[in-house]
């Protein structure tokens, strides 16, 4: 007889021995879980150690009919986990600026700024902020002072922002400027708004929509608020190709950049027609000149440098809509697309998650703004000092 057929087979005694107690069936699953959270959990501790955050600007006042602002004489620091610890300090109007927003001395250049977190320079230095570099490249060419007053105000709509513009206009500034992204023709604007943006009291009395969700809604508004997802995002959207990828998942998000634009997307354009219409009529009265960027967002710089560009995808083309908007208004324009265009892996200038241009950007939408400037639109910078001014020894 063989070894084989000496070995006894698996009996019945043996299966029951294998069986796993039935309250295994339960308690395993459970002590995996378990260990999953608890590991998630360390991850969090971790992550949020390393990448510290704190978004909340403590100068920021909510105000549903005045439209937000920020407290006067208030300093306050933020930080996108991406980025550096950033200081805002603002003047006695509440204004991003290093000087007062009183009467312009003599001789002064002032730039007024309005619009959004982008207007802002949100979560980049002040120093390294695109109004800041532009501010000292004109004072160094015409050797005057350049005062800027930044009235931006993060999470402001088109129609907040046109609620800005008289108080802008009442700083007696050289030129206005305005800041717009793709992202702000998405929050806070609609046809009611548009409808009523010259009575703010009726907006603040709409009620407010009812956000509806189920525990997969609930679980999305978790992870998002993860610091272990944003730091996995941050590393995975490194590949330029993973997260065009990824982008263009979106819908309504990325349909600004398909051809042709969706009816959302083409009624959006015609509404921030309006509302620029309205702002430049009430900067044309007063007699100043009105500058728009249109800047582009982190996935319209890495379409810019994408060898093979997904079928009906266009990256000017919302550069071209607000360009078309604004000179049908008589606004000047400043093109930074064609800069970035010439920038190799342009995205690399943006925070990876966060989107917001960081101190790369800047300096690109800087010297696009200064050159700009510089070409006759403010009579006071027609042409640029010969001589430089004398320094007084002390």
């Amino acid at each position: 007889m063989t070894e084989q057929e000496s070995s006894p087979g698996p009996g019945p005694d043996d299966a029951q021995a294998t069986r796993l107690p039935k309250r295994d069936y339960f308690l395993l699953p459970l002590l995996a879980v378990a260990t999953a959270l608890c590991m998630f959990g360390a991850s969090e501790i971790l992550t949020r150690t390393i990448w510290p955050e704190q978004e909340k600007d403590s100068c920021a006042v909510a105000d549903p009919i005045a439209g937000n602002h920020f407290r006067a004489n208030c300093t306050a620091r933020t930080k996108n986990a991406e980025g550096p610890w950033v200081t805002y300090r603002r003047n006695e109007c509440g204004y991003l600026s290093d000087t007062s927003c009183g009467p312009k001395p003599q001789g002064v250049i002032r730039i007024a700024i309005i619009g959004s977190s982008l207007s802002e320079g949100l979560h980049v230095p002040n120093d390294q902020a695109y109004f800041a570099l532009t501010s000292r490249e004109l004072s160094r060419i015409y050797h005057r002072t350049i005062d800027v007053q930044n009235l931006a105000v993060p999470g402001s709509g088109p129609v907040e922002t046109y609620r800005h513009v008289d108080e802008a206009l009442a700083l007696k500034p050289d030129v206005v400027v305005y800041l717009v992204a793709p992202l702000e023709l998405m929050t806070n604007f609609d046809q009611k708004q548009v409808a009523e943006r010259n009575n703010p009291r009726s907006i603040a009395s709409a009620p407010k929509k009812q956000v509806i969700g189920g525990a997969m809604k609930r679980l999305q508004q978790f992870l998002s608020g993860s610091r272990t997802m944003l730091v996995a995002q941050h590393f995975l959207f490194q590949d330029k190709d993973t997260y065009l990828r990824l982008y263009l998942l979106y819908g309504d998000k990325a349909d600004f950049l398909r051809q042709p634009l969706t009816p959302i997307w083409q009624q959006r354009f015609a509404d921030f027609d309006l509302v620029l219409g309205d702002m430049a009529d009430k900067v044309r009265a007063a007699g100043v000149p009105f500058v728009v960027l249109a800047v582009p967002s982190r996935a319209e710089a890495a379409l810019l440098s994408s060898r093979n560009l997904p079928p009906h995808v266009d990256p000017f083309a919302f550069d071209r809509r607000i360009q078309a908007i604004a000179a049908r208004h008589g606004v000047d324009y400043v093109d930074v697309m064609d800069a970035f265009s010439r920038i190799p892996m342009a995205e690399n200038l943006f925070y990876p998650v966060d989107s917001h241009p960081a101190a790369g950007a800047q300096k690109v939408i800087a010297d696009n703004l200064s050159r700009k400037l510089q070409d006759g639109i403010i009579p006071a910078l027609a042409r640029p000092a010969t001589q430089p001014a004398q320094v007084r020894e002390r």
